[in-house]
């Protein structure tokens, strides 16, 4: 009788804290990297380019946590991202929707979740952005010498945050394992 009254009785509450647990730590991770990002001098500029942080831990989470699990990293780097840029509120964040998504897809189905993956999926990241931010905001808007934007501050900028990448997608990967340990 008394296995019965435990058919019935599974508590869905522990299962839950851990999914809070694990979105508030990728939150806190995506914020500190906003911090990191937004502050002026704290990375020095290489060649005219200053890393962008947020996309690939975007990238990494989205490995981990699948196409629905990237698609909200995305969209949560993405507006967190302009809203600390001069760009369209909401443009990265559409940007990265899909983006994230598809490299969630991709792990999913086809690739393994490993550093090269890694490299690949965000290299291929900050091409499909950087062309995409510049097309909108230097071609079309006319803006002088949009050729002179993209080799001197695009194509700089996603070179130093691909050389730094390895280090997000360390500390999502650890992020990842330890809560996975919890459960």
């Amino acid at each position: 009788m008394q296995d019965n009254d435990h058919i019935g009785s599974h508590n869905p509450m522990p299962k839950l804290g851990r999914r809070y647990l694990k979105w508030t730590a990728y939150g806190l991770i995506l914020l500190l990297a906003l911090l990191l990002q937004s502050a002026p001098h704290l990375f020095p500029v290489v060649a005219g380019g200053r890393p962008v942080l947020l996309l690939p831990l975007a990238v990494a989470i989205a490995m981990f946590e699948g196409p629905v699990g990237g698609a909200a990293a995305g969209v949560a780097a993405g507006l967190l991202w302009d809203l600390f840029s001069s760009r369209l509120l909401g443009f990265n964040a559409l940007i990265l929707l899909f983006v994230c998504c598809g490299c969630g897809l991709l792990i999913q189905l086809l690739m393994r979740n490993n550093l090269l993956s890694f490299l690949m999926l965000t290299g291929g990241t900050l091409v499909i952005q950087g062309i995409l931010d510049w097309f909108v905001n230097h071609v079309l808007v006319s803006q002088a010498e949009p050729v002179y934007t993209l080799l001197h501050i695009l194509l700089p900028n996603a070179i130093y945050t691909l050389a730094l990448s390895p280090l997000l997608y360390a500390a999502v990967y650890g992020t990842a394992r330890l809560l996975r340990r919890r459960e």
